[in-house]
């Protein structure tokens, strides 16, 4: 995106602490639009401005501008699975920040790895995921609100604990790859669940069913 003179301007004042100028650099960027949210979100990757930039976009960034990310970021080729589920849930919630799933799936995998004890197959260590989401946090199907979006966008999911199948398997899998399972994705009929592909015997988990464990058979 080609910035605009007064845009351009407004990065050498971004870091300045006196309240005057922050103000004046918020009402600069509100009065550019969904340029001046987009030129912000491009400046979060920087090393010294990215903590101003994403101060302001807590104020700033708008359904509109948030969408145009999202889509941006699945054109543009490698995409990771919890960026993109963030990046889809601030076209719906702009104000959505990095923490509201990052710190509880980070949580979740640290209490799984205290439970490890090396060595230890896949599948035992499967049994430690459930028992810390579905046990101990206690994830459940969403039964009464199936059809309500707190129950498919996963910060909402993450406070209430219970989702629809596809909201509960994205929190499993996030978890998962934080510790390095190959857990993967599957979208089988009637029911999306989680499965585990390598080794003799390969099995499924029904995260919706309280993380039970299936075969093919």
């Amino acid at each position: 995106m080609t910035q605009s003179a007064p845009l351009s301007a407004l990065k050498r004042l971004l870091d300045d602490p006196s309240p005057v100028v922050r103000k004046a650099v918020f009402d600069g960027v509100k009065a550019a639009g969904t340029e001046g949210v987009l030129w912000l979100e491009n400046l979060t990757t920087n090393r010294k401005l990215g903590v101003h930039a994403k101060s302001l976009l807590t104020q700033l960034r708008t359904s509109e501008s948030a969408t145009q990310i999202f889509l941006q970021y699945i054109e543009g080729g490698k995409i990771e699975l919890e960026k993109a589920c963030l990046l889809l849930e601030r076209a719906i919630n702009p104000p959505l920040s990095e923490n509201d799933y990052a710190d509880k799936l980070d949580r979740f995998a640290e209490r799984t790895r205290e439970l490890m004890a090396e060595p230890a197959d896949v599948k035992t260590k499967c049994h430690l995921l459930c028992r810390v989401l579905f046990g101990e946090e206690g994830f459940r199907g969403a039964q009464q609100s199936f059809a309500t979006p707190e129950a498919s966008l996963l910060s909402k999911v993450l406070h209430s604990k219970r989702g629809i199948p596809l909201s509960l398997c994205l929190i499993f899998l996030l978890v998962a790859q934080r510790l390095g399972l190959p857990v993967e994705p599957v979208g089988l009929p009637g029911r999306f669940m989680v499965g585990v592909f390598k080794g003799k015997e390969p099995f499924y988990i029904d995260c919706y069913e309280g993380g039970t464990f299936r075969t093919r058979a």
